[in-house]
C-alpha cells in the first residue's frame, strides 16, 4: 500500500484524528462525511488488490471530502449558534419592549403630578404685597403686567382646545380685571395698597388651571406626540423651538415690512403650515409681541400682521385649515431689556405657538 493511501487508512480510520473527525463532522454534516469514508474505504481496498496508482488518487480524493466535510460542519455549527443568539436577542429586545410599556403609564402620570403640582402651587394665594419704594413699585407693576399677559396666553390656548370649558369666562375676566387697572397712570389696589402682583398672580395660576382641565376633559382624538413635533420642528435649521405651558413654540424675528410678511417669513410659514397640516392635533396660537408699548395705531398694525400670519398658516399646508387665534400682548412680555436699544429689538417677534393637548 502506497504512503498516502496507508495515511489515510490508519490516521484516518482509527485514530484519535479520526474519531474527532466523526464527533464534528458526523453529527452535522452526516452525508459528506459518509462520503469520505466510502472514499478511504474504496483506498483502502484498491491498496490491499495492489492498484497503488487508484489507491492514492482515492486517498487524496478522501483527504479533501474529510475537509469539506469538517467546513460544512463548521458552517452548519455557526448558522446554528447565529440562530440560537438571534432568538435570544428577540427574546430580549421584546422584554424590552414590554418593560418599556409598562413603564409608560408611570411616566404619563409622573406628567400629570407634576402639572398638577405646579397649577396647585401657583395657585396658592401668595403673601399679600406691603408698600415698598417707588422703584421696587415700579418693577411691581411691571412684574404684574407680564403675569396678567402670560395669563392671558394659557386662557387662549385653553379656549382652543375647549371652547366652553367651565372657568374659562372666569379666569379670562380676572386678567381684563387686572389689564385694567394697569392701564390707569399709577395702578394701586383700591385700599391704597402696591400694584395688583397679587391678583395678576391669582388671574395666571386660573387660566393655567382652565387648561389643565382642558386638557383633562378633551375626549376626541389624542393630538399627535408631541416629542414627535418637536423632533420635527427642531430638524429644522433655523427654527430652535421651545416648550412653556401652551405646547411647543417657534419664534421669528424680523417678519414684517410695515404691515406685510418679509418674503423669508412667508417662505417660514408656509413651512409651519405644512408641518401643521402633517399634525394636525395641535391648534395654532399666533402671538405678535412688540418692542415698545403699542399705540392705537400701532395696535392696528398688530392687527393687520397677526391676520397675515394667520391667513397664511390656514391656506397653505394641503390639510385640513388648523385652528388658530391670535393674541397681541403688546410689549408686556420682554424677553429682553426694554431699556436697552439693543437688547429691545429682540422683543420684537412672531410666535407661532403648537398648543398641545397633554
Amino acid at each position: 500500500m502506497p504512503p498516502l493511501a496507508r495515511g489515510v487508512a490508519t490516521h484516518d480510520g482509527h485514530g484519535t484524528h479520526s474519531r474527532e473527525r466523526r464527533r464534528r463532522g458526523g453529527g452535522t454534516a452526516p452525508q459528506q462525511f459518509r462520503h469520505a469514508e466510502d472514499l478511504r474505504a474504496a483506498a483502502t481496498e484498491a491498496g490491499a488488490k495492489g492498484d497503488l496508482a487508484g489507491a492514492d488518487l482515492l486517498a487524496e480524493r478522501a483527504l479533501v471530502a474529510y475537509q469539506r466535510a469538517l467546513l460544512l460542519a463548521r458552517a452548519a455549527r455557526a448558522t446554528t449558534a447565529m440562530s440560537t443568539a438571534q432568538s435570544l436577542l428577540d427574546a430580549e429586545t421584546l422584554e424590552a419592549e414590554r418593560l418599556a410599556a409598562a413603564r409608560l403609564p408611570f411616566d404619563q402620570q409622573a406628567d400629570t403630578t407634576a402639572t398638577a403640582l405646579a397649577v396647585a402651587r401657583d395657585a396658592l394665594a401668595p403673601v399679600r404685597s406691603g408698600p415698598v419704594d417707588p422703584a421696587r413699585e415700579k418693577a411691581r407693576v411691571v412684574a404684574a403686567r407680564s403675569l396678567a399677559a402670560e395669563g392671558r396666553l394659557l386662557c387662549g390656548a385653553a379656549r382652543l382646545l375647549a371652547p366652553t370649558i367651565s372657568g374659562l369666562e372666569s379666569a379670562t375676566h380676572d386678567c381684563d380685571a387686572v389689564e385694567s387697572r394697569l392701564s390707569s397712570p399709577a395702578p394701586t389696589h383700591a385700599d391704597g395698597a402696591p400694584a395688583p402682583i397679587d391678583a395678576a398672580a391669582r388671574a395666571r395660576a386660573g387660566c393655567l388651571s382652565v387648561l389643565t382641565r382642558a386638557r383633562r376633559a378633551d375626549t376626541g382624538p389624542r393630538a399627535d406626540d408631541a416629542d414627535a413635533l418637536l423632533a420635527e420642528l427642531s430638524a429644522h435649521g433655523g427654527w430652535d423651538p421651545s416648550r412653556d405651558e401652551r405646547g411647543i413654540v417657534v419664534t421669528l424675528r424680523g417678519a414684517y415690512q410695515g404691515g406685510a410678511l418679509t418674503p423669508a417669513a412667508d417662505r417660514e410659514l408656509k413651512e409651519l403650515a405644512r408641518v401643521s397640516a402633517s399634525h394636525a392635533g395641535f391648534p395654532l396660537q399666533v402671538v405678535l409681541h412688540d418692542a415698545t408699548p403699542p399705540t392705537e395705531p400701532d395696535r392696528a398694525v398688530d392687527t393687520q400682521r397677526a391676520a397675515t400670519a394667520v391667513a397664511v398658516l390656514s391656506t397653505t399646508g394641503g390639510g385640513a385649515a388648523p385652528r388658530v387665534a391670535t393674541e397681541l400682548p403688546g410689549a408686556s412680555l420682554p424677553v429682553g431689556d426694554p431699556t436697552d436699544p439693543k437688547a429691545r429689538a429682540r422683543n420684537a417677534r412672531l410666535e407661532v405657538v403648537f398648543v398641545s393637548k397633554n
